[in-house]
């Protein structure tokens, strides 16, 4: 756990090897750090929970179900919150970005497990799928308040025309109309459209999305 948490967080430090230090000399202040300990959180949570479904004796009980529902819900959100330690970068000082992430990562998680459930509890398949369109739903109302609402400053309506019609507006449509997609998952499959296909048009748009929202952030100069 300490080896993948660590690693995850500071590949892209100078000396990966001290992710170790993360956790013996933690700066508590820092998301970096904060979010390591959540990860790591996490991560056991799924471990006990795995062998305990995998076992034959009753488990995961319930009290590793409550505890691992707030832990999943910080590992979504907690970039957020290290994307405003950034103070530079206008665009990422949204307060509904630990919202917006929150609703990305339902929509990933429906995604993913849609095509599993297909095959080994079809019964659950149809929820999962209307998750996925609400999810998405939500998702393209929260991306559009984000382009189209006035921003303070100078550097934030730079970062979106480089993410809306600048260096990354292909990656950013394209997400667009692969959530847009997603959002019909219910009536596609109905149709006989198979299930995975809007399954993998939503892991796809998050893809695009993140990669314009990340990069966008970074492409004006702070200078």
């Amino acid at each position: 756990f300490l080896a993948i948490t660590g690693l995850l967080l500071i590949s892209d430090l100078e000396h990966p090897w001290r992710f170790y230090m993360i956790f013996t000399r933690p700066q508590w202040k820092s998301w970096l750090v904060r979010g390591a300990f959540i990860i790591l959180g996490y991560a056991i949570v799924l471990k006990m929970h795995m062998l305990g479904s995998l076992s034959a004796m009753g488990w995961p009980p319930t009290p590793i179900l409550w505890f691992g529902l707030p832990l999943a819900a910080l590992t979504a959100v907690y970039t957020a919150y290290l994307f405003a330690q950034a103070k530079a970068r206008d665009l990422w000082q949204n307060p509904l970005l630990p919202l917006h992430l929150l609703i990305q990562s339902l929509a990933a998680g429906a995604a993913a497990l849609a095509p599993i459930a297909a095959f080994l509890a079809p019964q659950h398949l149809s929820r999962l799928l209307e998750v996925l369109a609400v999810m998405s739903g939500i998702h393209l109302l929260l991306l559009l308040g984000e382009i189209t609402l006035p921003h303070g400053t100078a550097h934030a309506k730079l970062a979106v025309w480089e993410m809306t019609r600048g260096r990354y507006r292909r990656y950013f449509w394209a997400s667009v109309v692969l959530m847009a997609v997603a959002t019909l998952s219910p009536w596609l499959m109905q149709l006989g459209l198979p299930g995975v296909f809007p399954c993998l048009a939503a892991l796809a748009g998050l893809l695009c999305y993140e990669h314009a929202y990340v990069q966008g952030g970074q492409a004006v100069p702070l200078a």
